[in-house]
């Protein structure tokens, strides 16, 4: 082989190597970036269930609890049940209730889940008490750990219309805090 074609094919193969190199770095740079943002976000999420199940075991009388348990479903989020628990005293939970105006949120719900409700469907995120509105009184309810914190599987049995007459359907939705997140039908 010529000098030039062994140059040549030296010089282009590197050139290759190094460009694949550098897309290879950008590209496993951008997946690492997403994986720290993914990943910070998971650790803030395990934090605050973490920090919300030492707060939650502070709670120490039936009327805090109960409280909580009521509210549960209309918290936006972790972070607002945080804010909720950090509160010292149960007057300082009551101020806060008042402030947020965390109670009047049933009322602004509805008109998001109005729409489901009328064509008897659920969605992730609604509150228990519109399934029920939805779908009616659950035939069987199961809850997962302490009542007082709406873990709860609720079982349904409905009678559909189908082309060979009426037949049964076995439906399962799950609940974390008094709100959907997932069902299952059979």
């Amino acid at each position: 082989m010529d000098n030039r074609v062994i140059r040549f094919l030296f010089i282009s193969c590197s050139l290759f190597f190094f460009i694949g190199c550098e897309h290879f770095l950008r590209r496993t740079n951008i997946s690492t970036n997403e994986f720290s943002n993914e990943n910070s976000a998971t650790s803030k999420q395990l934090f605050y269930k973490s920090n919300i199940t030492d707060l939650e075991n502070k709670l120490s009388t039936q009327q805090e609890k109960q409280l909580y348990s009521k509210l549960l479903p209309w918290f936006t989020n972790d972070e607002e049940r945080v804010q909720y628990l950090n509160q010292p005293r149960f007057e300082d939970r009551q101020e806060w209730v008042q402030s947020t105006g965390i109670l009047s949120r049933p009322n602004k719900m509805m008109q998001k889940f109005k729409r489901l409700i009328e064509a008897q469907d659920i969605a992730i995120g609604m509150p228990n008490e519109f399934v029920k509105k939805s779908w009616g009184l659950p035939l069987q309810i199961e809850t997962s750990g302490n009542p007082l914190y709406k873990n709860e599987k609720w079982k349904y049995l409905r009678s559909l219309s189908s082309p060979d007459g009426f037949k049964q359907e076995k439906r399962t939705v799950y609940f974390e805090g008094g709100k959907v997140v997932g069902w299952e039908t059979e």
